[in-house]
């Protein structure tokens, strides 16, 4: 027989709550220098003891790297200990977050009103997805994953960063950023968020040609040798007539394989770095830049009117909190400017040879290996290295372009995917224009130098360098 009886039971869990304080950190932490910017704008527009120092321009000696700019809260020390950002990643991918969805990109809805804020009078290529992406869902999660993924979408219309990268920034599965993606590829110009060639011209074929079999096993299984003029063979494989497959490379023709090339006329974007570096004494010296962001401090007003005794108790308590408020904000961009230095100084120990010798030089790298060197979680790299920028002395660069993956070389060691791309380029810049190279042909030159490749790997990394396949670049 069931015995029914109510009881009280004590447990012990341990969670870790999201405050508000540490969903600001990790806000200004992803956030770029301009949406910074724009940040502290709004900041200074609702917090009235928060205010800017108006710093006069100093004349530094030309051996003397500026110092590295320092935010005042206008007193000695703080009354709260700083938010441990990092402490908290490791925390966020490895254990559970309970309240109220703040493990989620916050203030959605801030960030979607500055992207509104910001398009010009001629839309742009990102706003245009943008606003596809607000008609589409009302959900702050999918919208917080596709604002991510729209970052990463390159002129020419592709999705170039790895889904995993994305899912480990967003605290997401693979397969919930995956499925974002889908949304996206729906959106026009049709075959936008694809990854490749191939699932772009895939993505159009299902809206423009939907009875058309044929012609996505074309674009599946033969687009190389449709790109080399190879019908007989095509028509032998697919076991169809030439003419047959004449019929269908007209019809693929009128695909477009870089959707985005039809917004190139955006309005150029100016970026401001962040960080600069530079070489001295055979040394090279990081250092923040003091261009980006303006110096804060709290009013000293506000205080002098508590300690009167002026005030009332509510308006006391008013202005205790805004001042608490102000000390987090200035708190956390201090953070945000010494995490962004510490990882960009492990970068540079590593990509040496790159700023001595250009980008053929540049080396393998992982987040995690940067995360191992700083002593961080991978996820804080990650949200630190994308949309900030590094003056070099090779030029100005986004952080995240220092990470690529390797590829095996007969000695034994790596060389790094971007390495590769640039020699590529230099190959195709120097080929007989009447008788441009072949993938193929690129892939047995590269491995003639040592290199692993093969023809698909040179055939991804031309098109992510926006050059044509072979017989679109033939010069009569």
């Amino acid at each position: 027989m069931m015995h029914m009886e109510h009881r009280l039971a004590q447990t012990q869990t341990q969670r870790l709550m999201l405050t508000q304080k540490m969903q600001q950190a990790l806000q200004i932490l992803q956030l770029s220098g301009l949406e910074l910017d724009q940040y502290i704008q709004q900041e200074l527009e609702q917090n009235p003891v928060l205010e800017q120092v108006v710093k006069e321009p100093e004349q530094l000696p030309e051996t003397q790297a500026p110092p590295e700019p320092q935010v005042s809260d206008g007193t000695n020390t703080f009354e709260s200990e700083p938010f441990d950002l990092d402490a908290y990643s490791r925390q966020l991918n490895d254990g559970h977050i309970e309240g109220t969805d703040l493990s989620r990109n916050v203030d959605t809805q801030a960030r979607r009103e500055y992207y509104e804020n910001s398009i010009t009078k001629a839309e742009s290529f990102s706003s245009l997805l943008l606003t596809q992406l607000r008609l589409a869902t009302e959900d702050p999660r999918t919208l917080a994953i596709g604002e991510r993924i729209i970052g990463d979408i390159d002129r020419r219309g592709y999705f170039t960063a790895p889904l995993e990268e994305v899912a480990l920034e967003m605290d997401e599965p693979v397969e919930e950023v995956e499925r974002v993606l889908r949304i996206i590829q729906r959106f026009e110009p049709t075959g936008v968020g694809a990854r490749d060639v191939v699932e772009c011209l895939l993505l159009q074929i299902a809206v423009e040609y939907p009875d058309e079999p044929e012609l996505k096993v074309l674009v599946e299984q033969h687009l190389e040798e449709l790109e080399r003029r190879q019908i007989p063979k095509i028509a032998k494989a697919m076991g169809i007539k030439p003419e047959r497959v004449e019929e269908l490379k007209d019809l693929l023709s009128k695909l477009n394989p870089w959707p985005g090339h039809e917004y190139s006329s955006d309005p150029p974007q100016y970026v401001t770095p962040e960080v600069v570096v530079e070489k001295v004494d055979d040394e090279y010296v990081v250092y923040l830049s003091d261009e980006t962001l303006p110096e804060l401090r709290i009013n000293q007003d506000y205080r002098k009117m508590i300690r009167g005794g002026k005030v009332t108790g509510d308006e006391k308590k008013y202005i205790r909190d805004k001042v608490e408020s102000a000390k987090w904000l200035i708190r956390n961009i201090q953070q945000r400017q010494q995490t962004i230095l510490r990882i960009t100084r492990a970068i540079v120990e590593v990509q040496r040879d790159f700023l001595d010798r250009g980008v053929e030089y540049i080396k393998p790298l992982t987040l995690q290996e940067i995360a191992d060197k700083v002593g961080v979680h991978e996820a804080t790299v990650s949200r630190t290295t994308r949309g900030k920028y590094v003056q070099t002395p090779q030029g100005l660069f986004e952080l995240k372009y220092f990470f690529s993956p390797g590829l095996r070389k007969d000695s034994g060691g790596e060389q790094s995917s971007k390495s590769v791309q640039s020699i590529i380029q230099k190959i195709i810049a120097d080929e007989d224009k009447s008788k441009p190279l072949s993938d193929q042909k690129i892939a047995l030159m590269l491995q003639a130098q040592g290199l692993n490749i093969a023809r698909r790997t040179v055939a991804k990394y031309r098109e992510g360098l926006g050059i044509l396949p072979t017989s679109l670049r033939k010069e009569y």
